[in-house]
């Protein structure tokens, strides 16, 4: 994956002894506040997305963006996290394929860019990341509740998307199967289109597979990403239904846990309703799954921020990707 890859880099550009020591502090994820609020959690579109139940939370923080291949690197390099050997992504015709999890290129649909969002690296690497976050900084950063990504993600809104309900300006808000997908999978595998779960949405965000965290209009929260790119752990165990799940917003966590929820979608889904429910078992390590960082409110957020180098190079990281794409033709709809 992208944090072998770096590692391997590193080793042979420069000779070990001229090697500077390697910064092991924490990149600190850029945060928004979510204030107090009550909303309606779920829906009546599937089973497992009910009752539709009243849910209050108390104001709580969760990362402007998904957690980043640099920013897990980082945790790896600071604690030397094993990561898992395998993974299971496209990597041929035989569709979704476990492979062994090294650093690899756009063909097997890993990182090509450490500003891409950690994946292939589970619930438990997930976990791992944001309790070692909380022991470094003294903040107490979490996974966030499946409520509280859910209240996060709709941001007020009540419709199918948090932008509402028009597919056609999805890509305008998310990293979605749409035709710049089709048309990479078409290229390097055997499509989207015949696989009738997946199908693809009528639009085109010159992305084809994973993007660089941020390329997508925020929802009225401010957060990037809730509706696809990958899918995002939260802190919760799967549940068939929401009968007996709590309604202060906290994680609705059993002594055993043999799933993790699974919130939002990513390129390779067209957009799930913001209800939309998925879970893997904890031991699962695939590519279409990473994280967000959450927080609880110890104090108050400072009124202003310096951006961290970090928070710099990914702007500029950002404006490369958005004039890359602007020079790129739209891809049509492919016709049979």
């Amino acid at each position: 994956m992208f944090i072998q890859r770096t590692l391997a880099a590193s080793l042979f550009l420069f000779p070990i002894a001229a090697l500077a020591a390697p910064d092991l502090t924490p990149i600190e994820p850029q945060m928004v506040t979510i204030k107090a609020g009550q909303f309606m959690m779920g829906s009546a579109r599937a089973a497992n997305t009910q009752p539709v139940h009243s849910v209050t939370l108390k104001a709580f923080r969760i990362g402007k963006y998904e957690v980043t291949a640099a920013e897990f690197q980082r945790f790896a390099e600071a604690t030397r996290y094993k990561a898992p050997r395998m993974c299971l992504q496209m990597a041929s015709k035989r569709w979704f394929t476990s492979v062994p999890n090294e650093f690899v290129d756009a063909a097997t649909l890993q990182s090509v860019s450490k500003f891409e969002p950690a994946t292939c690296i589970g619930w438990n690497g997930a976990d791992a990341y944001v309790k070692w976050l909380a022991k470094e900084t003294g903040k107490k950063y979490r996974l966030p509740s499946e409520a509280e990504w859910e209240y996060a993600s709709r941001a007020g809104g009540s419709g199918r998307y948090f932008f509402g309900n028009d597919e056609t300006q999805a890509c305008r808000y998310a990293n979605l199967a749409d035709r710049s997908a089709e048309a990479a999978i078409r290229r390097d595998f055997d499509g989207l289109e015949a696989r009738e779960h997946v199908g693809v949405i009528p639009c085109d965000d010159k992305a084809g597979y994973a993007s660089i965290v941020g390329m997508y209009e925020p929802n009225a929260f401010g957060l990037h990403d809730t509706l696809g790119n990958i899918a995002e752990f939260v802190q919760d165990c799967e549940h068939d239904t929401y009968a007996g799940a709590p309604t202060d917003g906290s994680a609705w966590v059993d002594a055993q846990c043999k799933a993790r929820s699974l919130r939002g979608g990513s390129w390779h889904w067209r957009g799930f309703h913001a209800s939309h429910r998925g879970a893997m078992p904890p031991d699962f390590i695939g590519a279409l799954e990473g994280f967000r960082v959450a927080e609880d409110i110890v104090a108050p957020a400072p009124t202003e921020t310096k951006p961290s180098p970090f928070d710099l190079e990914l702007a500029q990281a950002q404006q490369a990707e958005r004039a890359r794409r602007a020079a790129l033709a739209d891809i049509p709809r492919p016709k049979g």
